[in-house]
């Protein structure tokens, strides 16, 4: 082989070699930025997170069940709000709601109580008769506030408390906790 081959295989191998360091510590890096901190909120989320259901006793023992179910939140990171306890809510960072277990009175005793960087999931599920909607100024009220969602169905239920999970300030959260 000839001097200037070696050489050129030589200069091609220290290129390839930093490309691939490069590439490397580029990859870690997008890894810390990127995809560990939702892990980490999602795991931080299944294990210490508690969720707080406000609802009848009959609803919670549904919604407690389906939740558990899932197999991805611990039961006993999950306890009730009666009607009778409603300012309660101010110390959960993530409430489901029942809405139809309450008045509107109360649901905006529960708004008021929230706090903004808590995450509420105010769940609907009857679509009938037709008189039984969410009134127009109980959804404005309700969307003025942050990190909250209303949802119909069961299905879509477990995805917005997922995402509300993952949405929600977490600083204030973890310094509290550890």
């Amino acid at each position: 082989m000839t001097q200037f081959a070696q050489s050129f295989i030589d200069v091609v191998g220290v290129l390839t070699t930093v490309f691939a360091i490069a590439l490397f510590i580029w990859t870690i890096i997008s890894w810390c930025l990127g995809v560990f901190p939702l892990f980490l909120r999602l795991g931080f989320g299944r294990w210490i997170r508690k969720i707080a259901i406000v609802a009848n006793d009959e609803k919670y023992a549904s919604l407690k069940s389906d939740l558990v179910d899932t197999g991805i939140f611990r039961e006993k990171n999950i306890y009730q709000i009666k009607n009778d306890a409603l300012a309660k809510v101010k110390d959960a960072t993530l409430a489901l709601v029942h809405y139809q277990s309450f008045t509107e009175a109360e649901v905006n005793v529960i708004l008021a109580n929230k706090k903004a960087d808590a995450g509420f999931i105010f769940y609907f599920p009857e679509f009938t008769p037709p008189a039984t909607v969410i009134p127009l100024n109980m959804m404005k009220a309700i969307n003025n506030h942050p990190f909250t969602i209303i949802v119909n169905t069961r299905g879509r239920l477990i995805n917005d408390i997922v995402t509300t999970l993952l949405s929600i300030y977490w600083p204030r959260f973890l310094a509290s906790n550890f």
